[in-house]
């Protein structure tokens, strides 16, 4: 049996990693702030991860004899969709929460803590296409995209050992792509692509992202890079 951490499970891609773990017969710990997942072998920790210092103390059960241990950096936020200098300078700070100091947090913990165990262990970061290039109105979006990639890259340099990666999805039919199309045009002028992806189709469905990932979890050897996006595979 798998242990899995994963952070974010109440909608989207976290759910359905969570709900395919479960029904591969897998023990799985979700962390968010709500759910409404039930199954014998899941727990729900309540966490709002924008409080990244509520993380400093967090301790993984590793007692159990678990032939694989998995922590799934899933959770994030698109932040507030305005240029520089129109935006709050709280939105900042808890974009970066989020997207790169709580999953930082969580995977320094994960070595530590389970230094000492010869099980195989992963760590996968969802990340974002966002990641390489500016996109107008996402700059927190893009920067804390970026800097989970580097910080994966930084991990697999301290410990080979480990499989770290950092996934980029693709464009997926998840709630944030609801809101991006929520957003003003204004402040926003791509969001007539994202409309567009909708309209046309051409949104991923998150339960076929999770299998995806799955696949690299169960077969980590076939994992191409520490960083990578799921469009190529």
């Amino acid at each position: 049996m798998t242990l899995f951490y994963i952070t974010g499970t109440s909608s989207g891609i976290g759910r359905d990693l969570a709900q395919l773990a479960l029904q591969l017969g897998h023990m799985v710990i979700g962390l968010s702030r709500s759910n409404s997942l039930e199954h014998p072998n899941f727990k729900h920790l309540p966490f709002d991860l924008a409080k990244s210092e509520k993380l400093y103390d967090f301790e993984f059960n590793f007692k159990s004899d678990y032939s694989k241990i998995v922590l799934i950096n899933n959770a994030g936020w698109l932040g507030e969709v305005k240029p520089f200098g129109k935006m709050d300078a709280k939105n900042f700070e808890r974009s970066l929460a989020v997207n790169t100091l709580a999953p930082a947090i969580l995977s320094n913990l994960f070595i530590k803590q389970s230094e000492e165990l010869e099980t195989e262990k992963i760590i996968v970061n969802i990340s974002s296409g966002a990641a390489n290039y500016a996109i107008p109105s996402w700059s927190s979006y893009c920067a804390s995209k970026a800097a989970l990639d580097m910080m994966t890259k930084a991990i697999n340099v301290d410990h080979p050992e480990i499989h770290c990666w950092a996934i980029a999805p693709g464009v997926v039919d998840t709630a944030m792509q609801a809101e991006i199309r929520a957003t003003d045009s204004n402040d926003f002028p791509d969001r007539q692509r994202f409309i567009d992806f909708k309209n046309q189709g051409d949104l991923t469905e998150p339960t076929l992202v999770a299998s995806k990932i799955m696949s690299f979890i169960e077969n980590p050897n076939t994992a191409p890079d520490s960083v990578f996006s799921l469009r190529n595979h």
